[in-house]
């Protein structure tokens, strides 16, 4: 895994300037800091930082590459995985586009940006990030535009983890085993693997 750490406000510009207005399960509130106005002072944060440096011909950027390459996945996703605690409020997100994965998490100041090697990654991040902070829910979803499409939800709570209807649609079969199934790191990886596959419909299986 590789991580950056950035300012909202740095968020916001590296999103905008890649032509998208949010980013989905994100709140759109935090990418308001991209304006034309407030451009050049974002450009000069983002240069201070060691995130963009001039490029040869006045007016234009080189960007890290890595790091661009990483919201890029977030910016244009197939699927996204959103883990949520439900009291108080907090979340991360990953995004899968192809065999590429990227997870957002962010603070009141700060927003951590990782590319992720493998989904064994993505589950020990939801494992890391939900355990023992119940109620809280997963949920899986095709993403149109920049907005979730359908998907798969999973309840969690003291007595374990099970699947609930989201977007409207029954849960399918074999996801996982009806009822209850005891918080784990098995019961994770069955979960977004069973809803990562359908909704790829088998195009591209979870690896």
């Amino acid at each position: 895994m590789k991580a950056f750490t950035l300012d909202i406000d740095e968020l916001a510009a590296l999103v905008g300037l890649l032509n998208a207005r949010k980013l989905v399960g994100l709140d759109e509130a935090l990418f308001q800091a991209f304006t034309e106005e407030n451009l050049p002072r974002l450009m000069a944060k983002l240069q201070a930082h060691g995130w963009v440096e001039p490029a040869e011909r006045p007016g234009t950027w080189h960007f890290d590459e890595d790091l661009m390459q990483t919201l890029a996945v977030a910016v244009a996703p197939e699927i996204a995985v959103l883990a949520r605690t439900l009291g108080p409020s907090r979340s991360i997100v990953f995004y899968l586009a192809d065999d590429e994965t990227t997870g957002i998490a962010v603070t009141d100041e700060q927003a951590l940006v990782a590319r992720l090697d493998d989904h064994g990654e993505m589950v020990a991040q939801v494992m890391m990030f939900l355990n023992e902070k119940w109620p809280a829910e997963i949920i899986v979803a095709r993403v149109a535009g920049q907005d979730f499409d359908a998907g798969r939800r999973a309840e969690v709570d003291a007595s374990g983890l099970s699947i609930a209807p989201a977007s409207g649609r029954a849960p399918a079969s074999g996801l996982m085993p009806a009822g209850k199934t005891p918080w784990s790191t098995e019961a994770v990886t069955a979960f977004l693997r069973g809803a990562v596959d359908e909704l790829r419909a088998g195009r591209r299986r979870w690896g």
